[in-house]
């Protein structure tokens, strides 16, 4: 009896360990966290260095850190000093980044030193932006090619960046000096093939997906024109391929980039979405090629700016309406992933409770919310050429299923 204790002893503890090793490998593997697809939208847009987490987003605004409580409804800046105008940088809050992102109790970003001609680091530091440090550093020189940049990416471990015109990968916290160029005029067999480029100045945005590096790149063509071409890195068999180009006119008809580049687009599960500006939504299989129309927004909406998620296809119009006769737009547009409109979410109600909003600059969609800034100053008199003192920007969300708009806070 003893021994057929021991046995089941033994056998419950064997279980017990390959569990728990398989909820460490499955839980310490973050790679799907890291990369944060609402937060690197394709398109530059107002802020571009973001991170979410559960307790909430943490931003840089005009060189200032920021954390937006999502369910208070509050942002608060990361600054803490006393009497501080927050206005330099002797100001706690005050940062230089380029790309945000988090891994366990820490956030990460890349910095520059000098004002950005004397260094480029990874940077973390603690959720409240205090305790950082210099973790490694990218490579830079002066005299670079600097329009090469992008936000960087880190996913499995290891930051993706983009320096004069090529791509690198180094292991967080790793030795600039071992950092591989995958893919440019620099490219070693090691990253797959040398893929020799132009001398073009390419800027080159980056995403991560499943086991996939991507990267969009504007390729100068045979015929002497340019065209959208999305790359895919292999993390595991070191490979790199051509997967995807902007379609050519006769296959989707014009927009307002036409055979040169989309609006926007988003890379999930294989499948690469894509706005076509005064066009519609499309998608295309970066596996077997199919491109198929999901939504003609010609006619409904024109031109606009559009946001992805898992869930949804945002489109922002852009024309001039009756309230705003600058900038225009004032109804967002929400489409399901398979193109089918929704409903639509006007933000016309803002016009009546804040003066002199010129437009609107959708930021990103955290579940059932979208985020965006609504531009109550414009930044000079049209007639004069003077720049407003008090421009104002206000943070807002609405939410999807209610049409609710909440105003967060002005800075």
């Amino acid at each position: 009896m003893r021994t057929e204790k021991r046995l089941l002893a033994a056998l419950l503890a064997a279980v017990t360990a390959l569990a728990l090793a398989a909820c460490q490998k499955d839980g310490g593997d973050e790679s799907e966290d890291e990369f944060q697809k609402n937060m690197h939208q394709s398109k530059y847009l107002y802020i571009t260095d973001m991170c979410e987490t559960d307790a909430g987003v943490t931003f840089n605004y005009n060189g200032y850190l920021y954390f937006l409580d999502k369910e208070e409804k509050r942002a608060t800046i990361l600054c803490g000093k006393p009497d501080c105008q927050h206005k330099g940088r002797d100001c706690n809050a005050w940062i230089n980044s380029w790309g945000m992102w988090s891994r366990a109790d820490k956030l990460y970003c890349v910095t520059f030193a000098d004002g950005g001609s004397g260094g480029k680091f990874v940077t973390s530091m603690s959720s409240n932006g205090t305790e950082r440090q210099d973790v490694q550093e990218l490579f830079f020189s002066l005299g670079g090619a600097q329009s090469s940049y992008d936000r960087p990416i880190f996913y499995g471990g290891d930051v993706y960046y983009v320096f004069d015109d090529v791509l690198y990968r180094v292991p967080l916290g790793g030795d600039k000096e071992d950092a591989q160029a995958l893919w440019g005029d620099k490219a070693d067999a090691g990253g797959g093939g040398p893929l020799m480029i132009t001398g073009n100045e390419l800027h080159l945005t980056l995403w991560a997906d499943g086991e996939y590096i991507y990267f969009m790149a504007n390729i100068e063509q045979s015929g002497g024109t340019y065209k959208d071409t999305l790359f895919a890195y292999s993390i595991k068999d070191k490979q790199i391929r051509q997967v995807w180009a902007v379609p050519d006119e006769a296959e989707a008809g014009k927009w307002d980039t036409t055979g040169v580049s989309v609006s926007a687009w988003y890379v999930l599960d294989g499948t690469i979405y894509f706005y076509l500006a005064g066009n519609g939504f499309w998608q295309s299989s970066l596996t077997d090629g199919d491109t198929e129309l999901l939504a003609d927004t010609s006619d409904t909406v024109g031109y606009g700016t559009a946001l992805f998620s898992d869930d949804y296809m945002c489109l922002l119009n852009d024309l001039p309406g009756e309230h705003n006769e600058n900038e225009g737009g004032d109804t967002f547009y929400i489409y399901g992933l398979d193109g089918t409109l929704q409903r639509a979410l006007p933000l016309t109600a803002l016009f009546d409770v804040v003066d002199g909003i010129t437009g609107f600059s959708p930021l990103f969609v955290s579940g059932d919310e979208i985020y965006f800034v609504a531009d109550a100053g414009a930044w000079g008199d049209i007639k004069n050429g003077v720049q407003y003192e008090d421009k104002m920007d206000i943070l807002c969300c609405v939410n999807i299923d209610t049409g609710e708009i909440t105003q967060i806070y002005n800075w």
